[in-house]
């Protein structure tokens, strides 16, 4: 039941995004924590780029302490609903890997198809609003299915946070910002990643790598690009169909 009332809030989420710009209710929340997001969207491009973005496909480089090889990761990130598609790729690992509402959680590694657990699409349907590139924009768009307050990420309680709470009420995603405005820690209630200074790319300004808070997995930001056209739905499909998708999957996503 957990997993299904996650799912279900994603899902509502989604479809109110395009309704409530239109509305122009507003971001709710705190007035000071809105100003100081907006600030953070302005250092990152701007509100006049991020407003009218439907999608990014970026390239990371991964660097993990206990793997042998570093890998570049190509992802295609809807911003308009939870979906993306992921490609992974050095010499010795190869990995697909794509979520959304409408096909669930799957991957193919190394050749062999799987799909992905229920948990593992329960928490990707959680996070998946709360991404930075998704929280950029709908901070940008003014939507009122957000709000914003000052809270505290673990660990670092004499930093304040800006804290994003769903239509739950729940806060799931976090961003600390520097003096600059500048995002510097970001966390949802899964991940906590470190950031490295904004790098240019296009009209888009993003952080140039992360670390984990551990330091043990860490990315290099390669390329970034932004389009107003979200994906094809098409991309997100698996290779093999839904018809092998298990029962379960199915019936709390259909």
């Amino acid at each position: 039941m957990r997993i299904l009332a996650k799912i279900l809030l994603v899902l509502l989420y989604a479809s109110a995004q395009t309704t409530t710009a239109e509305e122009g209710l507003g971001l709710r929340g705190d007035p000071a924590a809105i100003a100081d997001a907006k600030a953070m969207v302005e250092a990152m491009g701007g509100v006049a780029i991020w407003r009218d973005l439907a999608s990014v496909h970026f390239v990371h480089e991964w660097d993990i302490v206990n793997r042998p090889d570093r890998y570049l990761e190509n992802e295609t990130l809807d911003l308009t609903g939870p979906r993306s598609y992921v490609t992974m790729e050095s010499e010795i690992y190869s990995r697909t890997r794509a979520y959304s509402p409408e096909h669930g959680y799957w991957s193919v590694a190394n050749g062999e198809f799987a799909w992905g657990s229920d948990e593992a699409l329960a928490n990707a349907m959680e996070r998946a609003p709360y991404s930075i590139y998704r929280l950029a924009r709908t901070v940008a768009r003014d939507d009122n299915d957000l709000e914003i307050r000052f809270g505290t990420v673990d660990g670092r309680e004499n930093m304040p946070a800006l804290e994003f709470v769903g239509q739950d009420g729940d806060a799931h995603g976090w961003i600390i910002v520097n003096a600059r405005k500048e995002p510097v820690i970001w966390a949802t209630t899964q991940y906590v990643y470190v950031f490295g200074p904004l790098a240019r790319f296009g009209n888009l300004k993003v952080p140039d790598w992360a670390t984990t808070s551990n330091g043990l997995v860490r990315y290099e930001m390669v390329s970034l690009t932004g389009s107003n056209e979200p994906p094809e739905l098409a991309l997100f499909e698996p290779p093999y169909g839904d018809a092998s998708r298990p029962a379960a999957s199915r019936d709390t996503m259909d």
